[in-house]
This record gives structure tokens, sequence and C-alpha cells, in this order.
């Protein structure tokens, strides 16, 4: 079985998350944190709205020759008798990520875009999403770098904050305001039932619901019908 990576996938002008970023090795731990309760002026105790944080640290090292990793030799070092290897400089692999705190003009207003992690696996076809929101908050730090001062290695510190759009959590409060949708360049059943239920895992019901013997075979401008959820 595969090894499955922690991915990335970033928020694009459409609203679509299409592009995506994969780390070189998983982490060893994801940090939750959240805010049960507060106190008041008055002393009262009351609910708190404050979003989830999810704190990880995702290591970069390119000194690793691994074809998995996406760290392939060049084809002249392949035909290199003594298998010499140039790692790569680092930079290649954490700037998308590091990159995801500058504020982008597709938007209105400009802001960071979202970001939605996954790992693991979640049925046959649906990757696993472990947290929504953006990230507030990177700190980059190089420990080993090559003789001609190229970073080889590197560590970012990320806080990843809980965050949706306010349309989708009108979703929440009416799952289905429009029982027939049109498909969108580029969608797909897990993005739509993502967007829909806010749950990709159930991509299943729109399937059954149309009657398709190949979910992934969707096309734009095709007609689906979308069942409100029991």
């Amino acid at each position: 079985m595969a090894l499955e990576k922690l991915s990335i996938k970033i928020e694009t002008s459409t609203g679509l998350y299409k592009d995506e970023v994969k780390v070189l090795f998983n982490p060893n731990q994801l940090s939750y944190s959240r805010s049960g309760g507060k106190l008041n002026t008055h002393g009262q105790l009351i609910g708190s709205d404050d979003p989830t944080t999810l704190s990880v640290d995702l290591f970069f090292d390119t000194t690793i020759k691994d074809t998995n990793r996406g760290l392939q030799p060049t084809t002249l070092e392949m035909l290199n008798p003594f298998g010499y290897y140039t790692p790569k400089n680092v930079e290649e692999f954490t700037a998308p990520i590091y990159n995801l705190t500058q504020k982008k003009g597709v938007f209105d207003p400009a802001r960071p875009p979202l970001c939605q992690l996954y790992w693991g696996k979640q049925g046959w076809f649906s990757k696993k999403l472990i947290f929504q929101g953006f990230l507030q908050q990177v700190t980059k730090t190089v420990t080993q770098f090559l003789e001609d001062g190229t970073p080889v290695r590197a560590t970012l510190s990320c806080t990843f904050i809980e965050w949706e759009q306010p349309e989708t959590t009108k979703k929440e409060i009416n799952p289905i305001d429009d029982p027939i949708r049109i498909v969108k360049q580029g969608e797909t059943l897990s993005s739509i039932a993502a967007e829909e239920y806010n749950d990709p895992s159930l991509w299943r019901i729109i399937a059954e619901t149309n009657n398709l013997n190949n979910p992934r075979k969707i096309k734009a401008g095709q007609s689906l019908t979308i069942p409100p959820l029991n």
C-alpha cells in the first residue's frame, strides 16, 4: 500500500480547491486547540465562538534521494556511475506553503487563500479532509546548506485558523437551496458534496440519485440533482 501523504489544496479565484501541494515528510503530530468558553466583564460564563487552531511542523530535506517524494535525480546524475546526486534547493518545496500568507488580489476583498488539509482516505476515492481554514502564521527555519549556500533542509512551523466562507456557513443551516446543479469546469462529485453537504465523502448520495455508473466521468454543463440530507 502506497504511503498516504499529507497534502494542502489551495483555493483559487473561482472558489474551487484545485492547486495541491504535497509535503515531503508526514508530520509527527497535529495539535488542535479551541476555547470552550470564557468569562464576560460581569464574571459570567458564556460560550465561545473562537475558531479551532491547528499547529503543525512540516519538515523538508532534499538531501535524501527518494522518488516517492519528488526528489528524483536528473538524467545526467542517473548516468553517473558513482551515483552522484545533487540535492535540490529546499525553497522549491517550502515556498508554495510559505507564500500562503500572502494577500492576493484575485479575492474580493484581497486576502490570503483558504486551504484544505487532507491526510489519509475516506472511502475508495475520497481523501480525508482534516482541516479547512487559512494559514495565519508560518516560521521557516533553515538548518542545512550546501557549500555554495543552497538551502537543503528546513522546517515550517505553521498555524492554521479554521474559517469558512459565509455562503458555506449558510449551507449548514439550509443544506440544499436548489436541487438542480450545473457542473462547473474542474468540479468532481467529491468537491460538489463538500460544497453542498460540507462533507466530500457523501458523494455517493449524489451518484446514486443521478444513476452515475462511473462517478469520475462527470463533465462541465451536466445537470445533477442534489438530494437533501435526511
